[in-house]
Parts: C-alpha cells; structure tokens; sequence
C-alpha cells in the first residue's frame, strides 16, 4: 500500500465513521507518525501483535511530507465538494432515504459531502 492510499482509507474510515474532514487529517497524521517512528502497534495474520510496518520504505520526514501533500488534496477536494453540495436543492421524493452503499478509500471521501447532504 502507497502512502496516498494509507491516507484516503484511513481518512476516509474516520469522515464515514462521523468525524469531520480536518479532524480526520490531523488523527492521520498522528497515526502515520507513530508508524514511522515505530511506535504504533497492530496485529498480524496470526493475532500476534508487532509494530505496524510503514507503507512505503520512506525516511519519516520524506514520508511526512509526501502524507502531508495528499492530505492537502484532499482537504482541498472536500471543500471544493462541500461548496457545491451546500448550493444544491434537496431532494423531496417523499420516498425514505436510500441507504448509503460503504465505499472504500478514496471513493468514500469523493462522495462524502453528497451522501451526508
């Protein structure tokens, strides 16, 4: 897994799960960080815990900055997003709302501010 990709899933993860976009960049970055710093644990195919292994095999400041870019993409996407979906008329088909379809990674935060709306 890229770097890009560890930041759209867990971004992503944490604005579907209700958390706001700025507030899951900055618990991304924390995370990222430990990863890099060897402080962040998870587990392994067998349930054992061990460090989590880094995305990509970056220096943590090459790693950082490059997190860094794609996060600002994204936030730059989202407000982009949320501009058009605020000036848009709401729907009122008198039918219960459809529900939301779980998407993954980047694809959950394109369609974020359109399935909160």
């Amino acid at each position: 897994m890229s770097i890009a990709g560890f930041v759209a899933d867990k971004m992503g993860g944490y604005a579907t799960g209700g958390m706001s976009v700025g507030t899951a960049a900055d618990f991304t970055r924390g995370e990222l960080s430990a990863i890099y710093r060897g402080q962040h644990r998870s587990r392994n195919a067998s349930g054992a815990w061990q460090v989590t292994p880094p995305p990509e095999k970056l220096d943590p400041i090459t790693a950082m900055k490059k997190a860094d870019a794609v996060i600002a993409e994204i936030l730059d996407y989202c407000r982009r997003a949320g501009k058009a979906t605020e000036t848009r008329a709401p729907e009122s088909t008198g039918q219960p709302p459809r529900p939301i379809k779980k998407k993954n990674g980047l694809d959950r935060l394109k369609n974020y501010g359109r399935e909160t709306a």
